[in-house]
């Protein structure tokens, strides 16, 4: 650990990307902050991906295709809550694909509320809290492959 910190101490000054910010004045002991990272560039196959996409389905959205999905393999029934026991309606269940969409896009789930869906953001966030998790998004991605 001692060799490790002093390579930190001796890395600092040298990184561009960290400063050590001074709380008040003249006192020297503060907090590290560290500049963002550069963007990593997006890899070759998705730019393949959204390109064999658009020229199959070219006026179809991320949301219709999920939306599709879940018609044919009833994805969402997969996605079980972590409460010990709650009985949820088909419909509220289904509202994981907005969340899922809200999610995956990096559009959050408060710019999906304030879309034509009709859905208030602390219902899509509870949702968010309760059903999606790791296990039920493996689950889910399992289901939708296997088909």
């Amino acid at each position: 650990m001692t060799k490790a910190l002093n390579k930190l101490e001796q890395g600092i000054p040298k990184n561009t990307k960290v400063r050590i910010l001074t709380k008040g004045k003249g006192n020297s002991n503060g907090r590290i902050s560290i500049s963002p990272f550069d963007p990593v560039p997006e890899p070759i196959n998705l730019s393949r991906l959204k390109g064999e996409i658009m020229k199959r389905w070219p006026m179809t959205s991320l949301l219709d295709i999920l939306k599709e999905d879940d018609l044919r393999v009833d994805f969402t029934e997969l996605f079980k809550t972590a409460a010990s026991r709650e009985v949820i309606s088909k419909d509220l269940l289904q509202k994981n694909i907005l969340c899922l969409y809200g999610l995956g896009t990096n559009a959050g789930l408060k710019r999906i509320s304030y879309g034509e869906h009709g859905e208030k953001y602390k219902e899509l966030l509870y949702i968010r809290r309760k059903y999606i998790d790791k296990d039920n998004l493996r689950n889910a991605i399992a289901e939708i492959v296997s088909v």
